[in-house]
């Protein structure tokens, strides 16, 4: 009988000399050693996904990253082809709810990084999948002959058969290896220009360090200029702008701080700390309020919108006729600000309804002009986070409501559903109901749509909309009145810190506090200096206070042991307290 080999409790020679190649990233086995990413990992970010999607390379992304990226850089960070949204695959994955680990569906077990998982895509739409373990596939797919989805039933072909994870397979195991991603390596080598420059420069910076300092004054930079155009767009006005425009001078830089905000608090620059800790920051004693980020800003104006509890309506004239919409804005303040600023700009004009679906809905407002994925963006240039209240769902027709590619990243697009969409709340920010032409909307819903794209096959474009009632020009008038009063208010407060106490003036610019000034104390005369106005003697008061101890101190000593004390009239009376007790001394010690 063969003896079975006991396993080994030490390393080789050789096991150890390659392990610490590895651990030291070594160039000898670098080349050779695989370090495939974590299953439950990003390719974007390396850390854990929540919304995870696919490639059909089977390259998993969370939803939240690769969005994003991909609309800014058209690329896959991972092999760098060209790539868009279109070519994301949406992974419906199960998870433990007890221990938070992803798993099969069918086997209810986890996944881990040496488990073979597939994801089989879902036709139609095409751009769905779900995802089991290869041992449930092979049982009950392969074996069995059965091309049908074991969770949905659909059927399915070899070509739908996506390879998340297999340790086996080398091709797939270098294809999801950390050394080679695309975006790794170019940012390995701007760090390697990064460390070139910064050897030449006068002060030596390590590579963290000054990708670290460049990456903040980039931010730095960017969170200025975009706080600063707030601060514009909030504070200008029709006179400024006339004014500017006729003078021809230059436009002073505004800036608006976080202590004149309505919903922020006062967040100090850090200066006063940072002086009192740091030698090389000018010294500063006053906690003075940071400036405000374009987000605070606009999280101050949403409020103020908010508190004014009004709605807003829209009437959108349409190749089809013309429909009367109801804004929350009450409810969704930043949504409905964007819609109805990009209406009030003329930005809907000339846009075509894209996609109609019948017994769903009908998406609209891409920028017009645009191709592809790029409908345009935002009133504010970039994504905003979604707003969502119980009291705003889809039911029934004619709801309005945002349309996005996943958890905040609204732009400009819109639907309006033909029927009730509960499995739509709290994914998309409802923000406007049909008040008007829903006749007009249901005609709409009857039109030929090409059945692969869901485009109408007769054009329905969006001509004008008129804008009937407008509470967001109204909140940033009231926003702007109270930001501009809060600063005269803290301009007259520094303003009565810097006066000195004494010797205010009842005129100027302090005229409000200087009507009552405060009682000057008397002067006290010096027999040194001639008559006529006494100048002003540093310590005056204190030498007149001296003067008056020692004349009390005179007064004591002259009264009979202290049972008497003089009054102002010169009378005496005696004290019914007991005397005071004798002061001793120890100079001799011959009475002990």
């Amino acid at each position: 009988m063969v003896k079975r080999q006991k396993e080994k409790q030490y390393q080789s020679a050789r096991e150890h000399r390659a392990n610490q190649s590895i651990r030291s990233g070594s160039s000898s086995l670098h080349s050779s050693v695989i370090r495939p990413l974590p299953f439950d990992c990003c390719a974007l970010t390396l850390t854990p996904y929540t919304t995870p999607v696919c490639t059909s390379d089977g390259i998993i992304f969370d939803n939240a990253a690769i969005t994003p990226h991909l609309m800014k850089y058209k690329v896959d960070p991972v092999t760098g082809r060209a790539m868009t949204s279109r070519d994301i695959i949406m992974l419906n994955m199960d998870r433990d709810e007890s221990t938070g680990q992803w798993q099969c569906p069918v086997l209810n077990k986890p996944f881990t990084n040496r488990t073979r998982v597939v994801a089989i895509r879902q036709r139609p739409p095409g751009n769905e999948a779900n995802v089991f373990s290869y041992e449930a596939y092979h049982e009950l797919n392969v074996k069995a002959k059965n091309n049908v989805d074991l969770v949905s039933g659909k059927k399915f072909s070899k070509e739908d058969v996506i390879t998340l994870q297999d340790p086996n397979n080398e091709a797939h195991c270098k294809l999801r290896d950390i050394q080679n991603f695309s975006h790794i390596n170019s940012l390995r080598e701007e760090n390697t220009r990064q460390q070139n420059s910064a050897a030449c420069s006068n002060v030596n910076h390590s590579v963290t360090a000054s990708r670290i300092m460049e990456k903040l004054d980039r931010e730095k930079r960017k969170r200025e200029r975009a706080a600063e155009d707030q601060a514009k767009k909030l504070l200008k006005s029709d006179n400024d702008s006339d004014k500017s425009s006729s003078s021809g001078k230059k436009k002073e830089k505004i800036n608006i701080f976080t202590d004149e905000l309505l919903t922020s608090v006062n967040l100090t620059s850090g200066k006063a700390s940072g002086s009192l800790t740091s030698t090389t920051m000018s010294i500063t004693r006053e906690n003075k309020a940071r400036l405000a980020t374009e987000e605070e800003i606009i999280t101050s104006q949403c409020e103020q919108l908010k508190r004014l509890k009004k709605k807003g309506m829209v009437r959108m004239f349409t190749n089809r006729g013309a429909m009367d919409i109801e804004l929350h804005c009450d409810i969704v303040p930043k949504t409905t600000m964007n819609f109805l600023q990009l209406a009030e700009e003329g930005e809907y004009d000339g846009s075509k309804f894209h996609r109609s679906i019948p017994n769903f809905m009908l998406q609209g407002g891409k920028k017009p002009g645009s191709k592809g994925n790029d409908g345009g963006t935002s009133i504010w240039g970039k994504p905003f986070a979604d707003e969502f209240d119980d009291r705003l769902t889809h039911t029934g027709s004619g709801i309005v409501s945002m349309a996005n590619s996943g958890p905040g990243t609204n732009g400009r697009q819109f639907f309006i559903t033909y029927k009730s969409c509960a499995h739509l709340n709290r994914k998309h920010s409802v923000f406007g109901k049909i008040v008007g032409g829903l006749e007009i909307l249901r005609k709409m819903e009857q039109m030929p749509t090409d059945k692969e794209t869901d485009r109408p096959l007769d054009t329905v474009k969006i001509e004008s909309m008129e804008i009937l009632e407008n509470p967001v020009n109204e909140a940033l008038e009231i926003e702007r009145e109270r930001v501009q009063t809060r600063k005269k208010e803290k301009h007259l407060l520094d303003q009565s810190r810097k006066t000195p106490s004494f010797g205010r003036s009842s005129s100027g610019a302090e005229g409000a506090r200087a009507k009552k000034p405060l009682p000057s104390p008397k002067a006290v005369k010096d027999d040194s200096q001639d008559s006529g106005p006494s100048p002003i003697v540093i310590g005056k008061y204190l030498k007149a206070a001296k003067k008056e101890s020692k004349k009390r101190t005179k007064q004591s000593k002259s009264s009979d042991n202290g049972n008497e004390h003089v009054v102002a009239g010169g009378e005496s009376i005696v004290s019914r307290l007991p005397p005071p007790p004798k002061k001793t001394t120890y100079d001799d010690f011959s009475g002990w």
